[in-house]
């Protein structure tokens, strides 16, 4: 496809090819920086472009947050093609950095937050990016993961999910389907894609079986989820993403805020900071609210202006307060009620709009919240069922944690030849130990992951080693270290 001309611009080359968007660089000419332009493939009626006006103006507004590319303006060209101008992303980017050697826990975690942060706040403004996947978080200059593509491709031609510009392996079960105007549907896409960065390929792409598009989509409908075994990824992360990733939809976290602060817990469980989650609320009843923010949270409320020509669109359906379950781990999330109306149910007419209007319906954003404003609720799905939550802004009570025993550990041997054994009350399936050697006869540089109660080693003549051992438990907060058993070699 042909770059259109572009009064101010002047083509440099194509930077991406998709099924109904290309993104071409240019050169502006003032002031002089290079940009990159998204074009759609086909053109729109007049009703459509100015659809598609408004919602650009949406956008723009949010793209002020951190971690959202951001848009410059907006335009029709000469041909009849709508085209975003957006801030150029060198590559590479995660989406080719995946597929060749998977990202460090670390740096997936740190997206992880950033990239909720994003998704919260096109949430909490009535927009649904029904989009995101690894491709569609590109990396600034600095480094820094941007979330794009809010729905510039999505919603065009017949109904269906390869129809909608869906990408099958991010894409929820529900969504294969149907269209789905559900804020959990995002939470699903960002863990999958999470999941993809740390395995290296699509959560439910297979090395041993067919990866064809009806294989994928018989894998998501069942749950059928490849496992993760890295050792350095721990069991409360790949939790946390399992469950953003249920099959049943009221089982996944309310929010991409309380999937962002799960994010953080794991970052607290490594020792690392917990990297901020930063949300711009452009809820209308937002500005007149106090929002308590802390070390991890900051909530930002803002004026966004709705056009008219989206006035009437529907929002986004949010979860009731009452829908969510108590999550996993020791952190707290910020919460808020609801007040979301779900849309009515869907006439077959309406899924059958004519090409030009769905192109404008699906431009920028997929649904824009109605005059009627919402304040988003937080808490997450789990399997312990529903239960209340405090209001957003609030300071949430503490959570009763279900926290293991430390294991108990016991030594046995003589001369240099020794074992250590760990026990613990109530074992459970999908347990693994934290096993971690010291002292000046132990060989080991990192603690060690296990599903195994013993270890057996060499002990140098004269030499210590001393053993802790804690218990990684699915759905818990780790044990805490069991008392330190040490022996010498004689």
């Amino acid at each position: 496809m042909h770059a259109p001309e572009i009064p101010g611009f002047t083509f440099v080359d194509l930077v991406g090819e998709g099924g109904f968007a290309d993104v071409f660089r240019y050169q502006q000419e003032l002031p002089t920086r290079q940009v990159a332009i998204k074009v759609l493939r086909s053109g729109s009626d007049a009703a459509s472009i100015e659809l598609f006006r408004a919602e650009a103006n949406v956008m723009a507004q949010l793209s002020n947050h951190p971690s959202i590319v951001p848009i410059y303006q907006a335009g029709v060209s000469s041909d009849g093609r709508a085209f975003l101008v957006m801030e150029f992303c060198p590559p590479p980017h995660v989406a080719q950095r995946y597929r060749t050697q998977p990202l460090a826990v670390g740096e997936v975690l740190d997206i992880g937050v950033k990239i909720a942060s994003a998704v919260e706040t096109a949430h909490r403004a009535g927009i649904l990016h029904r989009d995101i996947k690894p491709h569609n978080i590109l990396t600034s200059t600095f480094g820094v993961p941007l979330l794009t593509d809010f729905g510039i491709a999505s919603v065009v031609g017949e109904t269906g999910a390869g129809a909608q510009g869906l990408s099958i392996p991010w894409s929820p079960p529900e969504s294969l389907t149907a269209d789905s105007h559900d804020v959990r549907s995002d939470v699903y896409s960002l863990a999958a894609t999470l999941y993809s960065l740390l395995i290296g390929h699509p959560p439910y792409e297979r090395r041993d079986a067919p990866n064809d598009n009806a294989s994928l989509m018989t894998r998501i409908e069942r749950g059928q989820l490849t496992p993760l075994r890295r050792p350095d990824v721990p069991a409360s992360l790949i939790d946390v993403l399992r469950r953003a990733m249920a099959v049943e939809i009221d089982k996944r976290p309310v929010s991409a805020m309380v999937l962002g602060r799960q994010l953080q817990d794991v970052q607290i469980e490594l020792r690392q900071s917990p990297t901020r989650l930063e949300v711009m609320d452009a809820s209308p009843a937002a500005v007149g609210e106090g929002h308590p923010n802390d070390a991890r949270t900051l909530v930002r409320p803002v004026s966004v202006i709705i056009p008219a020509a989206v006035h009437e669109r529907l929002g986004p359906l949010q979860p009731a307060a009452d829908e969510h379950a108590s999550r996993p781990g020791a952190a707290r999330a910020a919460t808020g009620s609801s007040s979301a109306r779900r849309p009515p149910p869907r006439r077959d007419g309406d899924r059958r709009l004519a090409l030009p209007a769905r192109i404008g319906i699906g431009a920028v954003a997929v649904a824009l919240v109605a005059a009627v404003g919402y304040a988003l609720v937080a808490g997450s799905g789990g399997d312990d069922g529903p239960q209340d939550g405090p209001l957003r802004g609030e300071d949430p009570p503490d959570a009763v944690i279900d926290v293991p025993p430390a294991p108990v550990v016991s030594k046995s041997g003589k001369g240099t030849r020794w074992t250590f054994t760990w026990t613990q009350d109530e074992p459970r399936e999908r347990d693994e130990f934290k096993v971690l050697l010291t002292g000046d006869g132990a060989d080991q540089d990192a603690p060690e992951y296990t599903a195994a109660t013993s270890k057996t080693l060499t002990v140098p003549r004269d030499a210590t080693v001393c053993i802790q051992v804690s218990l990684s438990r699915v759905g818990s907060p780790p044990s805490p270290p069991s008392d330190q058993v040490c022996v010498v070699g004689r």
